[in-house]
């Protein structure tokens, strides 16, 4: 376990480091950072616990859990991935929009994604499966 000094300088560290991730993520794929801008920005209305946290090849959004990540895919398609395993063991049936990622069996907290190529694709449905995913995962 680390001392309190020490994980004050690595999050310090890593709140210094986390805008030049994007910056990398982005860099050859200039085109679908208006996207992860605008998915950004939802995450962060969703409610004041969110937390964002950049890594080198996602963007995972969460509460005390993760809840959804942002993951540039290809250099035209952002994954926004959703934990909804609350809705799985609901017995829920999902839209062929909501593309099974397998997370469920191999007990991956991302269950399910949809594919987000342009700002138009951020839609009602894509905006309501995020919030669900955000109130069903705390």
């Amino acid at each position: 376990m680390h001392p309190p000094q020490d994980l004050e300088r690595v999050q310090a560290e890593y709140l210094l480091e986390a805008p030049q991730m994007i910056e990398s993520m982005f860099a050859a794929k200039p085109a679908l950072r208006p996207v992860y801008d605008r998915l950004y920005d939802v995450a962060r209305s969703l409610g004041r616990d969110v937390k964002i946290c950049p890594a080198k090849t996602i963007v995972p959004l969460y509460r005390t859990h993760v809840f959804a990540q942002i993951k540039p895919t290809t250099k035209t398609r952002i994954d926004l991935g959703f934990a909804l395993r609350p809705l799985i063991e609901d017995g829920r049936k999902f839209p062929a929009r909501l593309i099974d990622t397998g997370g469920y069996a191999k007990k991956d907290r991302i269950t399910h994604r949809i594919e987000i190529f342009s700002l138009m694709d951020i839609d009602d449905e894509a905006l309501d499966w995020l919030k669900q995913a955000y109130e069903r995962n705390q």
